[in-house]
């Protein structure tokens, strides 16, 4: 697929201790038959040997080492700051442990130059949500050579293992929210994109997620951060109605016993750990974590709403 006009795409890869997935996602990520990317690795003070296998094997990618683990939303952070000081047109948050068609970014560019409305673009991604979905990439496999034609559709959330962002967004709305250290990072900016006008597509191009390979395994330490963003990022975003009725879903979901969920989606996994009775002790420490920093979410609150008034004044023209 040719484009004639070619935008910068900065593909942000951050890491931590993840030389066995940069092994192949890096080889993968320089396959891309789109010419006009960077990729950028996001060193978050990594000690497997990360940062000297990338510079002895791959000297064409950035490396950024930061000198301490800053987790997913201010290790991003600082690579989108040099992404747009370094002239993106668009900036991908990559995770280390996925591989993708070589096509995705030829696709994701002639979605988004195409439609100045279109903000952010998820793809088809196997094990996105659902671990053993595709556990060897077989699937993946077979989706790359029968892909054949572009198809878009809108999507209400994409997760940030793959989130192709026009830099405009960061510009328009802010960067990731560092009160979120992990889990609700993508799901706060989605929400304020949506809300300053841009939309949110999905495009068939298959990508391949191991889904969890940076945090499987550390339990109730990720639940408690998973519950208490999930709630921060309600009294953030939401009306007092929507707040609400998303916290009386979270409370029984996650104290009641014997609810029925799937056991293969991380996601409702962190939020029931345990049995009900640990469960209820994370939940009632997110609460109170929320409580305390209830003045901080606030002023977030209104900070954010002041970029997305502003950004919202930019389209005067219908909607495409």
């Amino acid at each position: 697929m040719k484009i004639s006009i070619s935008p910068l795409v900065h593909v942000l890869v951050l890491n931590y201790n993840g030389k066995n997935h940069l092994e192949y996602c890096l080889p993968s990520l320089l396959a891309t038959e789109y010419q006009s990317y960077r990729i950028v690795l996001l060193d978050n003070a990594s000690t497997d040997g990360s940062v000297e296998y990338t510079r002895e094997n791959f000297p064409q990618v950035t490396i950024i080492q930061n000198n301490q683990n800053l987790g997913w939303a201010a290790g991003n952070n600082v690579g989108i700051r040099y992404a747009l000081d370094h002239g993106a047109d668009y900036i991908v948050l990559q995770n280390n442990d996925t591989k993708v068609d070589p096509r995705w970014l030829s696709g994701a560019v002639q979605v988004c130059e195409a439609n100045p409305r279109i903000g952010v673009v998820g793809f088809k991604m196997l094990q996105e949500y659902i671990q053993g979905e595709d556990p060897e990439g077989e699937q993946f496999e077979v989706l790359m050579v029968a892909w054949d034609h572009l198809e878009v559709t809108p999507t209400d959330h994409i997760t940030g293992a793959a989130l192709f962002v026009r830099a405009e967004v960061f510009r328009d709305v802010g960067l990731f929210d560092e009160a979120n250290t992990f889990y609700g990072e993508e799901d706060d900016l989605e929400y304020r994109a949506r809300r300053a006008g841009y939309k949110q597509v999905r495009i068939n191009v298959p990508l391949w997620h191991y889904n969890a390979g940076s945090s499987r395994g550390r339990g109730l330490k990720f639940s408690a951060l998973a519950m208490r963003h999930n709630i921060r990022n309600m009294l953030k975003n939401e009306t007092r109605h929507e707040i609400w009725r998303q916290f009386k879903w979270m409370i029984r979901f996650v104290c009641l016993p014997r609810v029925q969920f799937d056991e293969r989606i991380p996601h409702f996994r962190r939020l029931r750990p345990s049995n009900f009775i640990v469960n209820s002790v994370i939940l009632a420490y997110a609460l109170l974590w929320n409580i305390v920093f209830l003045p901080s979410t606030l002023r977030a609150r209104r900070k954010a709403e002041q970029r997305i008034i502003q950004a919202q004044q930019r389209w005067t023209t219908p909607e495409a």
